[in-house]
């Protein structure tokens, strides 16, 4: 009798050895998103660029070959509202829960598949900035150490109900954002879902924020888009023509 009753009393220590295992990994978590924040230039600093344009220059490698050299500006104002124009080629536009495309002169609006799409798209961008992480509605989790372009990092996935799961990398020496990845539906693939990873570097000062000048994105391991961001304007708001039907 006394083996018996002794398995209820091991299996609860066990399960309050695992909670609070758990919850230290959590707080761990958030420790490394704390000094995140505050190596990229501080709460306040980083909330300046929650609505801001800039522009890229860079290469698109999503249709094969050598790659197709492109020039864009976006605007963005988080969470919800997004503008992405290809010089000469494609305006994206995300406003809320409306959205469109623009190529050739011709505009559609997104399914609804295109739409959640999106949505995730900008849920991903949207936790990158480190900005909405002090709500408690995003959950921690460390992920260890590992290394980016050879240099340690220290990891973090962050999930939200309804979005994919986005796994933030730190640079281990300074802090700074190196790495994310989440998974995302590739309209070059008919929608398939594809692993996508950027990789930041170049940070560049910017009102008293580090902003990464250079972006590479993976999909399922090959480049997909390599460019550099400059002339980044944060700004109260943007007019609303930003974001309405192009």
């Amino acid at each position: 009798m006394r083996y018996h009753s002794a398995i209820p009393a091991v299996g609860i220590l066990a399960l309050v050895f695992t909670t609070a295992v758990k919850a230290d990994d959590a707080d761990q978590a958030r420790a490394i998103v704390d000094k995140a924040i505050k190596a990229m230039g501080g709460q306040e600093k980083l909330a300046k660029f929650k609505t801001q344009t800039w522009q890229m220059k860079g290469t698109y490698y999503g249709m094969g070959g050598d790659g197709l050299p492109f020039t864009a500006n976006y605007a963005v104002s988080l969470p919800d509202k997004f503008r992405f124009e290809v010089h000469g080629f494609m305006i994206v536009v995300l406003n809320g829960d409306q959205g469109w495309r623009q190529m050739n002169g011709e505009t559609q609006e997104f399914t609804k598949e295109e739409m959640a799409s999106e949505k995730d798209n900008m849920h991903g961008n949207w936790v990158t900035t480190l900005i909405p992480l002090k709500d408690k509605s995003y959950t921690l989790m460390l992920l260890g150490e590992s290394k980016v372009d050879d240099k340690p990092a220290v990891g973090v996935k962050v999930s939200r109900e309804g979005h994919p799961d986005v796994k933030l990398y730190f640079d281990k020496e300074n802090s700074l954002l190196v790495k994310s990845e989440t998974k995302v539906k590739s309209a070059e693939q008919g929608g398939q879902e594809v692993n996508q990873e950027t990789l930041y570097g170049n940070y560049q000062q910017v009102e008293g924020a580090w902003m990464a000048g250079k972006l590479t994105l993976l999909r399922d391991g090959k480049k997909f888009v390599e460019g550099e961001n400059s002339d980044w304007k944060p700004a109260d708001k943007l007019d609303d023509k930003t974001f309405s039907k192009p």
